[in-house]
């Protein structure tokens, strides 16, 4: 069997093979008799039909694709051994160069190549972030909106009011074979604010002085960047009737209302503790910004090749993720790709780039796991299931069983990996020279991980 090796982009290698001719025409005879056997012949028993007989009855053609079937699986695993190749997932034929002599040309992925160049002396500075005091008086006054006591008034809608409105909306020149309605809603509370932005920004003020029992015709032409591209620079009219108008009492800042909205001691108390619930999410946000930041330096600097079949799988998974989205909603892929005129073929497309970007990530944080000899044991990964369980709400431990199986447990420890990779990667861009290998573990934080796994 002449075997010919030929490397071409992208971690791919071209296998071409040459197939004795004893052996393909021994292969075109033992497909022709398992076709007999499944598609009987009057006259022959089966099995034993003549080899021309067979060719007669099927066609050299289908003979050919059902030889090739077997065939193609025994050159391709022979062919490896003699080569001494190391494929990274199994290959395909990719042609049928010739059929004398038979020539198959296979496509065999490799193991993807990372080169992190000189990731440990990457250095990114990191701004740890501050809460304003106007950040923390806007939340406040959030919190003081929330409390605000709303009763019926017997009086025209007036700013800060809420309208309990019935509202339909239809476009003033829809397409052939399109729906005009925009919006259908019956007995909605809209809050009567200047940013109020529903059903589109302004009607707030279109609605100041309307009484319960009477109706409005509004008209509003879309903005060219609204988000639902289909409403973009068209024109529509929304008819709308006020069912009833309430009033809003904001009450005043004082220690009784703080101790009325939680656990609080006093006014000073809450906002203690509204700071540092700010401070505490500012810095969950800075630290995933910093990570990315970091994450796209290495990259920038790291040479990544693979084989197309990860950024093709990656596609099928996002498409995956996005039919299960669709399906929250009660709506199909192919709901998806009618009302985005695309076909799966140009929805692949585009998710391509995304792909991508995810295969290489993975990729640079499997080379940084496997450069800085970073390691999870069994009890780090029981105890990441029980913490997703619990957050779950699993009384009955069925999401727990789910997430206890050996490939969920894989998925859940490539994932802690991950998570040190990056953890590894901002110390090292924070200039904090992290020895290689794994830390030691926090004590206080394993303890309480126990105490709050519940099992």
């Amino acid at each position: 069997m002449k075997i010919d090796t030929e490397n071409i982009e992208d971690r791919q290698v071209q296998l071409t093979i040459e197939v004795p001719d004893d052996r393909y025409k021994a292969a075109m005879r033992s497909a022709a008799r398992r076709m007999s056997k499944r598609d009987k012949i009057p006259g022959f028993r089966p099995g034993k039909v003549p080899f021309n007989v067979a060719v007669g009855r099927f066609g050299e053609d289908a003979i050919f694709d059902e030889a090739i079937d077997t065939l193609g699986q025994d050159v391709y695993k022979q062919a490896l051994e003699d080569s001494e190749l190391e494929p990274f997932a199994p290959g395909a034929l990719n042609e049928v160069v010739s059929r004398t002599p038979l020539v198959l040309r296979y496509v065999v992925p490799l193991s993807p190549e990372v080169d992190l160049a000189d990731y440990r002396k990457l250095r990114v500075k990191f701004d740890p972030p501050e809460v304003s005091d106007e950040a923390l008086d806007s939340m406040m006054e959030d919190l003081r909106q929330r409390q605000a006591l709303i009763e019926p008034a017997e009086r025209p809608v007036q700013m800060s009011d809420v309208a309990v409105i019935d509202i339909e909306g239809n476009l003033d020149e829809p397409e052939e074979d399109e729906s005009a309605r925009v919006i259908k809603e019956s007995g909605i509370s809209l809050l009567i604010e200047a940013d109020t932005d529903w059903p589109y920004p302004g009607v707030a003020d279109e609605l100041i002085g309307i009484e319960a029992g009477q109706s409005r015709t509004l008209t509003h032409t879309f903005r060219e960047d609204y988000p639902a591209e289909e409403l973009r620079g068209r024109r529509a009219t929304f008819e709308v009737t006020c069912l009833e108008v309430k009033s809003r009492l904001v009450p005043e800042w004082s220690d009784d209302l703080a101790r009325g909205i939680g656990e609080y001691d006093d006014l000073l108390d809450l906002r203690i503790k509204a700071r540092e619930g700010l401070a505490e999410s500012a810095e969950r946000e800075a630290g995933a910004e910093y990570a990315d930041e970091v994450l796209e330096k290495v990259g920038e600097s790291a040479t990544v090749t693979y084989p197309p079949m990860l950024a093709d799988q990656e596609v099928d998974d996002l498409l995956h993720d996005l039919v299960h989205q669709l399906e929250a909603r009660k709506l199909t892929l192919e709901d998806y790709f009618k009302a985005e005129n695309k076909t799966q073929a140009e929805v692949r497309d585009e998710l391509r780039p995304r792909a991508e970007e995810r295969v290489k990530r993975a990729l640079i944080l499997g080379k940084v796991v496997e450069e800085e000899q970073l390691e999870v044991d069994e009890e780090e990964v029981s105890r990441q299931v029980r913490r997703l369980a619990s957050n779950m709400q699993d009384p009955e431990g069925k999401i727990f069983k789910a997430l206890n199986t050996p490939r969920s447990r894989r998925r859940v420890e490539n994932d802690l990996l991950f998570e040190k990779a990056i953890d590894r990667l901002i110390s090292i861009a924070k200039g904090e020279n992290p020895d290689k290998g794994n830390p030691e573990p926090d004590e206080e934080a394993v303890e309480s991980d126990s105490d709050s796994d519940g099992t």
